[in-house]
């Protein structure tokens, strides 16, 4: 049976929403419109009419509640596509080994933060690498600001996002919020981030809680220190380079460039714990350390050369070369 004459008639979703992601993207300077549309035009032509609808919903809402939402798998593939277009060659991800650990179980990815595109740029690379089943577990915890504009939905559709309150030494405009809030909504936080990793997926936290402006590591935040605290939990750090020329701070388009990540050995949190007599700004900027190690000396900052922080120097330095 032929479905009813104005079904027939009524225009495909999957046209539309493709011209709008070719002039989203476009404006911001991943391809001209051509390229654009013929890169994607096959993600949308495989996708039903009812669940490309429910994409274009989900990037025109996401973000309004705290708490998680989901990834879309048509939000991946259209990152992916774009990543590819704008990363020039030589974009890899070093050390990708180190993902294996994730294969065996949930694991909290620990990193330094450029851009809003830092966990894309990480999916992609990582989809490269062989490791597109780890990265498609990946739930990360993220600011208000990730949800501010069409463009940064759609990116955050990419993966997993927990929506929390920024610290209050970090938020700026609308982020900021009542301290009182704050820690109530941090709490909640946790508890999500807790029941995201039962169900399997690994986090994704920024270390600094906010980008750095400098290109260079801001000190790591204590607070970040509670989400180390879960049974069983296994870190692994990880170093983003490249992404602040990608997507520069202060403007609206990207510029084609060469991007890498570099991975870390997996420590297991308690040991890490252990060895910081519980402390969680000692462990913290530990974990600034094992970070740092993973970037060029230049962007170190506060981890890099004349550091005054030698004991959690020392630790980090034992954690990775073990006497």
């Amino acid at each position: 049976m032929e479905p009813p004459l104005d079904e027939r008639s009524a225009p495909d979703p999957r046209e539309r929403i493709l011209e709008e992601l070719v002039e989203l993207l476009s404006d911001w300077g991943a391809a001209d419109p051509p390229r654009l549309r013929s890169e994607l035009a096959p993600l949308l032509a495989a996708e039903t009419p009812t669940t490309s609808e429910h994409f274009r919903r989900r990037v025109e809402s996401t973000g309004t509640d705290w708490g998680y939402h989901p990834p879309d798998p048509l939000a991946r593939g259209v990152s992916r596509v774009v990543h590819g277009l704008i990363f020039e060659p030589g974009s890899a991800l070093h050390n990708a080994e180190a993902l294996e650990r994730a294969r065996s179980g949930p694991v909290l990815l620990l990193g330094n933060h450029l851009s809003f595109v830092d966990v894309n740029a990480l999916d992609y690379l990582m989809s490269q690498a062989g490791y597109a089943d780890v990265a498609e577990r990946l739930t990360a915890l993220v600011g208000p600001k990730v949800y501010a504009y069409p463009l940064r939905r759609l990116a955050s559709l990419c993966f997993g996002t927990i929506k929390l309150a920024q610290s209050a030494s970090r938020a700026s405009g609308e982020a900021r919020m009542p301290r009182r809030e704050i820690a109530r909504l941090a709490k909640e936080s946790i508890q999500v981030a807790r029941e995201r990793r039962r169900q399997g997926d690994h986090l994704l936290i920024f270390v600094e809680g906010s980008r750095s402006r400098s290109g260079a590591m801001q000190r790591a935040l204590s607070a970040v220190g509670r989400y180390l605290e879960d049974e069983d939990a296994v870190l692994v750090p990880w170093g983003i380079f490249g992404t602040e020329r990608l997507f520069p701070i202060g403007e609206d388009r990207a510029r084609p460039a060469r991007v890498s990540a570099r991975l870390g050995a997996a420590v297991e949190a308690s040991r890490l714990l252990e060895r910081c007599d519980g402390n969680r700004t000692l462990a913290m900027d530990t974990i600034g350390f094992l970070i740092a190690a993973l970037l060029p000396p230049a962007q170190r900052g506060v981890y890099g050369e004349g550091h005054s922080l030698e004991a959690a120097h020392a630790i980090a330095r034992d954690l990775v070369c073990p006497s």
